[in-house]
């Protein structure tokens, strides 16, 4: 792959360290203009920007392996699959007050791609008033105009016949991430339909420039091959790999970055990092321009902390000498919390169910692998409704509508529900052969709880603690609930209800289908309630531990994205969200990442 390696040797130079920390003679070390801390979502646009200079040379260090020759991560529905291999960093929450004492997995990308390698595909810019709240908070020239320009460089949209309604005005064909729609099972179009009779308003794109609110089909980070795009594959291409000025090390760590405190200097200067492999030898990379750290939302804000900044008293806890006192280092982690899967009965011929049978396995993997269609090349999430809280009607009798746009707030929408046309339990570790049916989500997309991330100890090679606090605020309680309700009520709508199983009502909690057997109308707020604590989990978004704004009290990096008060140091990725997004951020990370290198360039 190119100038890839897993030993540091090749890269790097190798370091010996005293109590105090490493020996001097620095000037010896490899030395690059750029190197990039984390090889994820943003991490490979970058070094694919920044290399584009032939004169610049640039080092990706990235923790996970290369995606070269991961067979899950190329299949777009096969992403749950990847969650229980070496790809998914595996992290752990803390115990969970407002989840009754519940750990929660927190998985991330660990693989060349991070993230985008393992996610579930869905491409989505969310809602202009997203942006609009950036920049209230102190983002400038973070708008959603100059969004719109980075999602329009990053992607590269191919239409489908399937499709005429899709402006392709509104797309780019000339980027670098592949977007298509479909292929949907059967069941997708009367999900739609019965949305539209409980009124949401039917939207054709859900990634016009008026946003999400509605219902309509998602559109997928996938290829005219029926292959994942994710950062690694649109933007390593083999082209890219072969540049001599870009060095990719894969399985090596980066354990601190390297800070210099120059005498008469007003600022700190990161000059270099240090790397190293799971209880192997340090080594030392020197940097003539910046340090990058774009390790997401969990590993920046702790790369950050053991190399001593951020709050004093939490580098104090662990004897880390304090550099720069930055008190929104690891604050503001705001986390997309899902109820988790709601499954719903369906009738036979439908849904998707089918390739959960060995037989139905292997027939859609030949397929894909025959000719990249079917199944196989299609997203999990196949449709989304996107509205406010505030427009569901607390009760509607059987002929009612639920959703009254008329009280509709400005902005972006609270509330994701999203339809997958197959059973899901447990994230695909539970099986249910022989059953067909439907799965829901429902998603709190502008969180009120806000957690925070601190350090286990000083070592990088030590999770992080990490604690969403979820419901911790009540308000996203009551949004889940209302949520819920919807979901059931579009499930009991024509034409859906006639192609599911469901009972009148059911108050049976002992089986997953519950409480998709039970009446909206009359299932109390106490018994969803419970159920959501016993059942909820993250919807794999977490955002804003090194947030993006104007004050060194309040944020953690600058609108240029540069580390307030250490010189030579930028942070780009997930972590610099001011706010949350109302949506899937995948595509949000890459245009930062494209605007990043823009303004990285800029600074040459």
């Amino acid at each position: 792959m190119g100038n890839s390696s897993s030993n540091p040797s090749q890269f790097a130079t190798a370091v010996c360290e005293d109590a105090t920390g490493f020996q001097p003679g620095r000037q010896s070390w490899k030395t690059y203009d750029y190197v990039i801390c984390g090889g994820g979502a943003a991490g490979c646009v970058l070094a694919s920007r920044l290399s584009e200079n032939p004169q610049i040379s640039v080092l990706l260090v990235e923790a996970g392996k290369s995606n070269k020759g991961n067979l899950l991560s190329r299949i777009p529905l096969a992403f749950t699959e990847l969650l229980s291999t070496a790809a998914n960093w595996k992290y752990k929450t803390v115990p969970q007050d407002g989840l009754d004492n519940k750990q929660v997995a927190c998985d991330r990308g660990k693989i060349l791609g991070g993230s985008s390698s393992i996610n579930a595909c869905v491409y989505q810019r969310c809602s202009p008033d997203n942006f609009s709240d950036w920049v209230k908070a102190g983002a400038e020239g973070w708008d959603a105009n100059e969004m719109t320009r980075y999602f329009d460089k990053a992607e590269k949209y191919s239409s489908s016949p399937d499709f005429p309604g899709i402006d392709t005005v509104l797309h780019s064909s000339s980027g670098r991430v592949s977007t298509r729609y479909g292929p949907f099972a059967p069941i997708c179009d009367t999900i739609i339909d019965a949305a539209v009779n409980v009124g949401i308003p039917r939207i054709l794109d859900m990634n016009a420039d008026k946003g999400p609110a509605g219902v309509s089909n998602f559109a997928g980070s996938v290829d005219p091959k029926g292959e994942r795009s994710s950062s690694a594959t649109a933007y390593l291409t083999p082209e890219v790999l072969q540049r001599p000025n870009l060095t990719i090390a894969v399985e090596t760590t980066v354990v601190r970055v390297v800070l210099e405190e120059k005498e008469g200097a007003e600022s700190p200067q990161a000059t270099g990092v240090l790397v190293a492999r799971q209880s192997g030898r340090v080594f030392g990379v020197a940097v003539r321009r910046e340090v990058i750290v774009s390790a997401g939302t969990v590993a920046t804000p702790q790369l950050l902390m053991v190399s001593g900044i951020g709050p004093a008293d939490e580098l104090e806890k662990h004897k880390i000498r304090v550099v720069r006192h930055l008190p929104f280092v690891g604050k503001n982690l705001l986390d997309h919390f899902s109820s988790g899967s709601l499954t719903l009965r369906a009738k036979a011929g439908k849904t998707w169910d089918y390739i959960l049978s060995p037989l139905g396995g292997i027939t859609v993997l030949l397929e894909w692998l025959i000719s990249g269609t079917g199944p196989m090349a299609s997203i999990a999430a196949s449709v989304g409704v996107f509205v406010h809280s505030d427009t569901i009607v607390a009760s509607t009798g059987k002929e009612g509508k639920p959703v009254d746009l008329s009280s509709a707030p400005s902005g972006a929408p609270d509330i994701e529900i999203f339809f997958a046309p197959l059973i899901v339990i447990n994230n695909g570790r539970t099986k249910t052969p022989g059953l067909t049916g439907l799965t829901i989500g429902c998603i709190a997309v502008n969180p009120a709880s806000k957690g925070t991330i601190t350090l286990a100890s000083s070592s990088m090679f030590d999770h992080p603690v990490i604690d969403p606090k979820y419901l911790s605020d009540q308000h996203d309680l009551q949004v889940h609930i209302k949520a819920i309700r919807l979901a059931l009520r579009i499930a009991r709508a024509e034409p859906l209800a006639s192609a599911l199983a469901l009972p009148d009502d059911s108050k049976d909690e002992s089986t997953f289908f519950w409480p998709g057997d039970a009446d909206p109308d009359t299932v109390s707020d106490e018994r969803l309630a419970a159920w959501i604590k016993r059942n909820g989990q993250t919807a794999w978004h977490p955002t804003s531990t090194a947030k993006m704004g104007a004050s060194p009290e309040t944020s953690v990096v600058d609108p240029q994205l540069r580390v307030h008060g250490v010189a030579g140091l930028r942070v780009a990725d997930a972590s610099v969200f001011p706010t949350s997004v109302a949506g899937h951020p995948c595509a949000v990370v890459i245009a930062l990442a494209e605007k990043a290198s823009d303004l990285i360039k800029a600074a040459q």
